[in-house]
């Protein structure tokens, strides 16, 4: 079997499962899974990267699933939420939102030693009063993993505020992974961990389907300007823009323009 490049430089086994899973999830019908898993095993050759495995997956959909396609793209559209990382400091609130908590984001806490600026908190009773201190790691390449220096930095400034904010959580959030240091750490001082692949069965991508929390920036008809104009307006879910229409006389665009953008944020939404 041809082995795959990971963005990490890794290698490791090509696997049907993981592109049959993949597209399965952004909704392309059963009919078409197996004819993208052939496009994409046509393609193969012995250490191709995963950057190019991508590519022949959705050169497939543009053509037989043009929707399912752009949902396949959820995570490199989450990428693009950057270039700073306060898009996805809003994402990852609607996120906690979805699961009951109420959100503040980048709060300025005076610690015990000097003044933080949080990125979200969240707050929830289960039964008991939860207040948590969220950290919110964004990355724009898939290559880059969290560190452990980051699950050392977040618990020292939990450690600083929780007691004059009464604060009785850590989580460490990232749209990439944790390499297996930072996981272990994070798990040893019970920090609760959220990144793209983690925890299994509840991971932040398997959390954004069902719920159907899509960034805008899957939509192709914006421009990377006219999102950016969203996302600096706070405006992060596709959901948003269907809810409020006016939102998008931020971008000083026609009428007609503003029908294209809705319809297609309908289409990915349903």
């Amino acid at each position: 079997m041809v082995n795959v490049l990971k963005t990490t430089g890794e290698q490791e086994e090509f696997d049907k499962e993981k592109i049959i899973d993949s597209v399965k999830r952004a909704g392309v019908p059963e009919n078409l899974q197996s004819k993208v898993l052939k496009h994409v095993e046509e393609k193969l050759y012995e250490n191709i990267p995963t950057s190019q495995v991508y590519h022949h997956v959705t050169e497939y959909l543009q053509n037989y699933h043009p929707v399912g396609k752009q949902k396949y793209g959820l995570k490199q559209a989450i990428m693009q939420m950057g270039p700073t990382g306060h898009p996805f400091e809003d994402y990852v609130a609607e996120i906690l939102k979805t699961m009951g908590y109420e959100t503040q984001v980048r709060a300025l806490l005076k610690g015990n030693c000097v003044t933080h600026e949080i990125d979200v908190i969240a707050e929830k009773q289960i039964p008991k009063l939860l207040r948590a201190m969220v950290e919110v790691k964004f990355h724009n390449d898939p290559g880059i993993r969290t560190d452990v220096h980051v699950a050392l930095y977040t618990k020292a400034r939990f450690d600083d505020v929780k007691d004059r904010h009464s604060l009785n959580q850590a989580w460490l959030v990232t749209n990439t992974k944790l390499t297996s240091d930072a996981l272990a750490f994070a798990l040893c001082v019970e920090m609760n961990v959220l990144s793209w692949n983690y925890p299994q069965g509840n991971s932040i991508r398997e959390l954004i389907e069902p719920s159907k929390l899509y960034p805008l920036t899957l939509l192709e008809s914006l421009s990377q300007a006219q999102k950016q104009a969203l996302l600096d307006d706070h405006i992060v879910l596709l959901s948003e823009i269907i809810k409020n229409k006016d939102c998008l006389n931020l971008l000083a665009i026609q009428p007609d323009k503003k029908e294209t953008i809705i319809e297609e944020a309908k289409r990915i939404l349903s």
